[in-house]
């Protein structure tokens, strides 16, 4: 019987082959010691006879982990028939076999899932498979297997209300527990995964807080581990608000003392969690106390090495690359498609084409896609990690997008470099062609020409600091031109303020601003994922800025200057 399919199988239920498959199963599983699956694979090479197909078939389902105190049986293989699909016969023969087996592991499986299946007697199967599971528990098999075993048993034996079999499983594991607590052998995910299934009982067996406590002494050191065990504690402590306030501040404690004794990232990583934990829990005085710890770290402490990666390109195509912005006669044709990004692509890219990068990159480098990793502001100090699923796409895609602004950005402030060069704008002449724009705050042409001019000058720190706040002016008067609402009124004890960077650009996406480009924007101003400078610089955190830099604030400022609203049925900014 093939492994992935359901059809119905005619086997051979005779004493003698039944005796035969069973044989053969016990052989499979006495050398077994990391799970069923050790059993399937000994019986690959026979698997040509369908019985045995079918016996073998029981081994490859794996058995789901609990999730959030779930102690339904859920079998799964992603390549293999859904248990409740499977011809009937297939059970019969389970049902057949586990009758004439001796082995605890083959019994534990086939009993185990003709009581999934609530194949009757369902009480039978039941308990067999508890007591079958029970023998694992304390057998030869690997300690994290003999933990599954275990937790399985007490799981079944509390589905079916079976007490008396429950409180053998619950002293085993207790016995376990402290068997790899007293061992020399470091095992905490063995000792944990033994007291967290008892700490997931209704009614929590006596003796479960000296485990934790033990495990708390064994593994101390350790602070993840530590407070993993300490969380244990507080859901053993609930409605006890003398003992969850105890436990809370040694959590802080724990994460503090475990910074004190660390330095880098690593000891930046520690202070960040007792921040979070003291901020989320109330613990006020330790919030503060953290936070003062965390501010003080400087970005020298961190131990951060950088790379570089050169990158050839051939100074012809360089050359060529720069002829595209700095050809023609006028100046102001220079500007205009330095503004438009290489032929009308951001720094950043196509949006549609970095999100393709990050397919690619998932398949590519799955390692570095499936780490999440923090973002740290220029004051040494973490701005940003992701939370979720969405947060930790958001990142990879922001990541191509810095890379790629990174590579252009050298290119792109060559080009207007260049274009000074070559073609020397008069100061007045180019606040006047500014001033020609339709839709530009009265101020804003002077604030172009004076940003230029400074580039061209190699003052790119104060070209930097008068464009940063002016993109954002020009933005709101954008969002308030489409009737969009920019400002808070005062609430309470906050006054009223304008919204941020942030909110407008997401405002003006949903009023047709090209996506590509507002995420551009987005990366390079405000979002926290990517360069953030219009925070960075406001703070002061950007200790030197550079000619990339400065040129990379100069194309978003031209870029934004030629926006208009259009005056439709859904106002949006386009490009002149």
């Amino acid at each position: 019987m093939p492994s992935a399919t359901a059809e119905e199988p005619n086997f051979d239920l005779s004493p003698e082959r039944i005796t035969e498959l069973a044989a053969l199963a016990d052989a499979a599983a006495a050398d077994a010691k990391r799970g069923w699956y050790e059993v399937s694979s000994t019986l690959t090479d026979k698997r040509a006879a369908a019985d045995v197909d079918a016996i073998a078939v029981a081994f490859d389902y794996r058995l789901q982990d609990r999730v959030g105190g779930n102690s339904n049986p859920v079998f799964h293989a992603a390549h293999l028939t859904p248990l409740t699909e499977l011809p009937t016969s297939v059970a019969e023969l389970w049902a057949n076999v586990v009758d004439a087996t001796t082995s605890s592991a083959v019994r534990a499986r086939l009993h185990d899932l003709l009581f999934a299946l609530g194949r009757q007697p369902k009480h039978k199967h039941a308990e067999e498979a508890c007591r079958a599971y029970l023998e694992l528990g304390t057998g030869s098999w690997s300690s994290l297997y003999r933990v599954r075993a275990l937790a399985r048993a007490l799981d079944i034996a509390r589905q079916m209300n079976r007490n008396d079999l429950a409180d053998e499983v619950v002293k085993q594991i207790i016995t376990n527990a402290r068997e790899c607590l007293d061992s020399a052998e470091w095992q905490p995910g063995v000792s944990l995964r033994l007291i967290g299934r008892l700490v997931e009982e209704k009614n929590p067996p006596p003796g479960v807080d000296d485990l934790l406590a033990a495990a708390r002494a064994r593994y101390t050191g350790d602070p993840y581990i530590e407070v993993d065990t300490a969380m244990m504690q507080r859901r053993l402590a609930k409605g006890d608000k003398d003992a969850l306030e105890r436990i809370d501040r040694e959590i802080v404690g724990i994460w503090t003392k475990a910074a004190e004794a660390s330095a880098g990232l690593q000891k930046l990583g520690h202070l960040t969690k007792a921040v979070d934990y003291a901020r989320d829990h109330g613990q006020t005085d330790l919030f503060a106390a953290a936070t003062t710890a965390l501010q003080a770290i400087g970005i020298e402490d961190l131990e951060m090495q950088t790379f570089r990666v050169p990158v050839e390109i051939p100074d012809e195509e360089i050359r060529k690359w720069i002829g595209n912005f700095t050809q023609g006669d006028d100046w102001r044709v220079c500007l205009a498609r330095f503004a438009d990004g290489e032929q009308g692509t951001p720094p950043t890219g196509l949006i549609d084409e970095s999100r393709a990068q990050v397919e690619t990159l998932k398949k590519d480098a799955p390692l570095y896609s499936m780490i999440p990793h923090s973002k740290i502001g220029g004051d040494g100090l973490p701005r940003w990690e992701p939370k979720n699923d969405d947060d930790q796409e958001e990142q990879r895609l922001a990541d191509v997008e810095v890379f790629r602004m990174q590579l252009y950005a050298p290119l792109f402030a060559k080009a207007l470099h260049e274009i000074g060069v070559v073609h020397h704008p008069i100061r007045e002449e180019v606040e006047e062609f500014f001033a020609e724009q339709t839709f530009l705050p009265p101020d804003m042409p002077r604030v172009l020409a004076d940003a230029l001019t400074r580039y061209w000058r190699q003052d790119y720190e104060a070209c930097a600091y008068l464009l940063a706040p002016k993109i954002e002016k020009m933005l709101r008067i954008l969002a308030r031109a489409i009737d969009e609402p920019v400002y808070l009124i005062q609430r309470k004890n906050t006054p009223g303020k304008y919204v941020g960077l942030g909110t407008l650009l997401s405002t003006l996406s949903k009023h047709g601003l090209d996506e590509s480009w507002g995420r551009y924007l987005s990366t390079l101003l405000a979002g926290p994922t990517g360069w953030n400078l219009r925070n960075e610089l406001a703070h002061g955190f950007v200790d030197e800025v550079s000619a990339p830099m400065a040129s990379l604030l100069l194309q978003a400022a031209l870029y934004v200057a030629k926006l208009v609203p259009r005056a439709d049925e859904q106002p949006a900014p386009e490009a002149e």
